[in-house]
């Protein structure tokens, strides 16, 4: 899987001395980063400003799918590769895997021609240049890719050195599977590991007694994190209790209990800081973690949903 550093930021912006970001943000840039239309409102408190603030020492948002324009991006993409797709599926056995190489590369192209021209990429590249952040891209897929933000430099070998493992795992794990075995629960092999686990949680910033219980839930749990997490929320309100909200300080986070105090220490760090630089932004952040606790209640059916999606636009692709 291919990895690549975003170098259009410019080298001498990281020689010199960042001015207080809290400062920049009581400025006007606060109410910049609120009028911003091309940035969704949980990429803008929990990516771009938690790490801008140092709440967390790393994000990532996934591209195209957490930009607001995701969908049209994505289609825009299969247009692209309509072609070298039906290609693929018409293909007699001994001709797929040099077209599906084929295909690989053209999504690639596609992805740079569709997602890196796109004004909304350019509108993160631009926060991230305001708030002085670096940013690590990942390529997943050749149509998905992960875009991490930090502050610290040394966070960028650290991150080579978790997407090497990660690769590793991967690459493992489909060589030991035939076809037959491979299922949606092995898809990330990488979550098999403890190490990788704690390694990936600390760099966001998570608590260690959520991630322990992400390890167990992975490893040894009788169903899986989302639905567990889920399954929380819905006992908890049978009782008619509510969640800490601010348990729940980042999207698709799970914490160990739907009342972690060490989670919620976090998100109401968050709250306060945000709105000690601008109420609006608090505001802004609280909405964010309620709708978390929306999701991670409805992530079964969300999880369900998605890969419906998946299996018509597979199925629409092929049609075309």
């Amino acid at each position: 899987m291919k990895q690549t550093g975003y170098n259009g930021v410019g080298f001498l912006r990281f020689l010199r001395k960042p001015k207080n970001v809290v400062s920049l943000l009581k400025g006007t840039l606060s109410e910049m980063m609120l009028d911003e239309s091309l940035l969704l409102d949980h990429v803008k408190t929990e990516d771009y400003l938690m790490v801008a603030l140092e709440i967390r020492p790393c994000s990532f948002l996934t591209i195209p799918a957490e930009f607001q324009n995701g969908d049209e991006l994505g289609r825009k993409m299969d247009e692209l590769c309509r072609e070298d797709f039906q290609a693929v599926l018409s293909a007699a056995a001994d001709r797929k895997g040099v077209l599906i190489h084929k295909l690989k590369k053209r999504i690639q192209e596609s992805f740079k021609k569709v997602v890196y021209a796109s004004a909304v990429y350019e509108a993160h590249m631009k926060w991230s240049r305001k708030l002085f952040l670096q940013i690590y891209d990942v390529e997943v897929r050749p149509s998905i890719h992960e875009l991490y933000l930090f502050k610290n430099s040394k966070i960028k070998k650290e991150l080579r050195r978790l997407m090497n493992v990660r690769n590793a795992a991967r690459e493992k794990a489909a060589l030991s599977m035939d076809v037959t075995q491979r299922r949606t629960s092995l898809a990330y092999p990488e979550e098999l590991s403890s190490e990788y686990l704690v390694s990936v949680g600390k760099l966001l910033g998570y608590p260690f007694c959520c991630v322990e219980r992400y390890i167990h839930d992975r490893l040894h749990g009788d169903v899986d994190v989302e639905t567990r997490a889920s399954r929380q929320v819905e006992e908890l309100r049978k009782r008619e209790e509510e969640p800490d909200v601010y348990a729940y300080f980042v999207r698709d986070f799970f914490p160990c209990e739907p009342r972690c105090r060490s989670a919620s220490a976090v998100g109401r760090k968050t709250f306060d800081l945000l709105s000690g630089v601008n109420p609006k932004l608090g505001d802004l952040y609280l909405e964010c973690v309620r709708r978390n606790v929306e999701m991670v209640e409805k992530y079964p059916d969300l999880i369900r949903q998605y890969r419906e999606k998946l299996k018509k636009r597979a199925e629409k692709l092929s049609k075309l």
